[in-house]
């Protein structure tokens, strides 16, 4: 009797961890779709901590960064520019400058957030 409980206990939370991820990923395309729209593309780093979705304007980008384990969205930004993963941590944020200034470098235009101060720490 105490092997069909604990078969019957265990079986109760593989199936809850197995219909986890796809609740998530329909929760996180909901959240993608109401903030930025229905044709925004969803990338995962390679952890499965940190998701960037993304929709281009023309010239815009409107891009959001959400953290998966709680489905928060950290940054929401319009530019104008571009916005990819420079590494499982971070994100690569380049803008196109309105006004060209003299002495201005192209690394002027380039911002690198970083998501480790986003992270949740383990408890």
């Amino acid at each position: 009797m105490r092997f069909l409980s604990v078969f019957f206990l265990a079986t109760l939370f593989c199936c809850k961890a197995a219909s986890n991820p796809s609740n998530n990923q329909a929760t996180l395309e909901k959240i993608v779709e109401t903030e930025i729209g229905v044709n925004a593309i969803i990338k995962k780093n390679n952890s499965l901590t940190f998701a960037l979705a993304s929709q281009t304007n023309n010239r815009s980008v409107e891009y959001l960064i959400i953290r998966l384990s709680d489905l928060k969205i950290i940054i929401k930004e319009k530019i104008q520019g571009s916005v990819t993963w420079n590494g499982d941590k971070e994100i690569k944020v380049t803008q196109i400058p309105g006004t060209v200034k003299m002495n201005s470098r192209p690394e002027d235009n380039v911002k690198i957030i970083n998501l480790n101060n986003y992270a949740i720490p383990n408890k």
